[in-house]
């Protein structure tokens, strides 16, 4: 902690972020969208945090996690301090059930093949005692060697989370809901004693919908608005928005895809069409129209690589030219693309669109979506050709391969089978740590991607962007920020 806190005498302090839309859900065990995730890092203690400089983590509600036996059995050990509202303490078999819920379906999913018993969670957990000190802490075993696991557990639904009796739910993080008002747009926060609580922690917290990105910037400009953090700009503000002092300008752990419908009528539908399309589309040059909003991303692993490296696809061609022959183009059927319509989608799409009627010759529909339209037609499969955001679970690029093991719901819902991604997937998920591991999982990618009805294609790029006498906040590839320890150093005339 150890920030300066500005209070003035008899009037507490106030942090004011906003969000871009109403979260699709305040469900703390299923996080499904970025503004729910923003919200909810302030209400829970996450096991571990995501590193800002880095694909590491460091430790929170979890002070050490201890690998044993080849990373299938690990230690646990939660750290001192934690309590709930009500100032009881948090019980190791709370955090234990946590642990369990990492696994759940906006988790890292786990296939069936390797989930026999159908439980969701492949680990089992006992509270033992520390032979050193006699502490308790809780031991976790699993047949599958979870090298992955301390970036697994950062995921924030596998906080520490107690049910209430009216239904409702209680974390142990730094602040308590107060109100969300969705006519209003707002949600805020109490501070309240915590572990994460210190001298910095600010005494309420807001979060402020604002659709529109003007109306945010002037916020900010006036002093309604202290923090703004921007996925959601058009190339045009993005580039305004990053030239602005003070702004912190962070490529985020987030994959913009395009998802072809299995049995589409077009070379899409074929892996040699996928990959034609992967290694023709040039995704440096889309970034640049696009003004660097978006990244060139032709592999998920890039996700966590420096800025700066040499990666395959900056210049042109993501892969080798595709073995096979691809019919030229000619007359065929029109396409929809469907996308959520916020910026930089539709330019993204409208790039997209122009390059698959070049190569393949299909006349393509741009088809914008509401969000909440949006997440409806990805998970019914209401489409022809999405473009689309995932999030990745997890700073590991298992978060994005594993949904496509056969045995997995998601495969199933595709109607995906194949073999040699099932072995390719089997193989890395049963490799330990170390140099192996990651030989496993770089295998792992390129057979997915050689294969799977899906072409990554950009990565998200965030402004985050504050108002008078806020600091910079250190923002995480996850995009969040630790607004705990973030106050300002001037107080402005909302909060007399």
């Amino acid at each position: 902690m150890g920030t300066r806190y500005a209070r003035a005498e008899g009037r507490d302090t106030a942090l004011v972020v906003d969000l871009d839309a109403w979260p699709l859900s305040l469900d703390p065990f299923h996080v499904v969208d970025f503004n729910q995730a923003l919200v909810l890092d302030a209400l829970v203690d996450p096991l571990t945090r995501d590193l800002a400089e880095g694909p590491g983590t460091a430790p929170s509600a979890l002070a050490a996690l201890t690998p044993l036996d080849g990373d299938r059995t690990w230690l646990l050990r939660p750290a001192p301090g934690q309590c709930w509202d009500d100032g009881s303490p948090v019980r190791p078999e709370e955090i234990a059930a946590g642990v369990h819920r990492a696994w759940g379906p906006t988790g890292l999913p786990l296939p069936a093949a390797h989930d026999p018993g159908g439980t969701g969670s492949p680990v089992t957990t006992r509270i033992v005692r520390d032979e050193a000190d006699g502490a308790a802490v809780v031991e976790m075993r699993s047949p599958l060697p979870l090298p992955h696991l301390p970036q697994l557990l950062a995921f924030p639904g596998a906080a520490p989370v107690r049910e209430t009796p009216d239904g409702g739910w209680t974390a142990s993080g730094p602040f308590r809901p107060v109100l969300a008002d969705r006519t209003r747009g707002r949600i805020e926060l109490r501070r309240k004693p915590s572990r994460r609580t210190g001298p910095g922690t600010p005494e309420r917290l807001a979060f402020q919908v604002y659709a529109d990105r003007a109306e945010a910037f002037a916020a900010l400009a006036d002093g309604r608005l202290d923090l703004s953090v921007n996925t959601g700009l058009t190339p045009y503000e993005f580039t305004a928005a990053a030239a602005r002092p003070g702004a912190t300008v962070r490529a985020l752990s987030m994959a913009c895809q395009l998802w072809v419908r299995p049995g589409l009528d077009s070379p899409l539908a074929t892996p040699a069409g996928r990959r034609a399309f992967s290694a023709g589309f040039d995704r440096r040059a889309a970034s640049v129209l696009l003004r660097r909003a978006a990244l060139p991303l032709p592999r998920y692993t890039d996700l966590w690589e420096p800025r700066g490296t040499s990666r395959d696809g900056e210049s042109g061609a993501a892969v080798p030219p595709p073995p096979g022959r691809i019919p030229p183009p000619g007359r065929r059927a029109e396409l929809t693309l469907s996308y959520a319509d916020f910026a930089p989608n539709g330019e993204a799409a409208a790039l997209v669109a122009a390059d698959l009627r070049a190569r393949f010759g299909h006349p393509v529909r741009l088809r914008p979506l509401a969000y909440e339209d949006f997440a409806r037609a990805a998970a019914t499969l209401d489409y022809e050709l999405l473009y689309g955001i995932n999030p990745a679970p997890l700073a590991h690029v298992a978060g994005f391969l594993t949904g496509f093991h056969s045995t997995s719901g998601q495969a199933r819902a595709f109607g995906f089978a194949e073999p040699a991604v099932d072995a390719a997937l089997d193989r890395a998920l049963r490799t330990a740590g170390g140099p192996e591991a990651a030989r496993a999982w770089r295998e792992a990618e390129a057979v997915v991607l050689d294969h799977a009805p899906v072409v990554p294609l950009f990565q998200v790029n965030s402004v985050t962007l504050t108002g008078p006498g806020c600091p910079a906040p250190v923002v995480a590839a996850t995009g969040t920020a630790q607004l705990d320890d973030l106050t300002r150093t001037a107080v402005p005339d909302r909060d007399h």
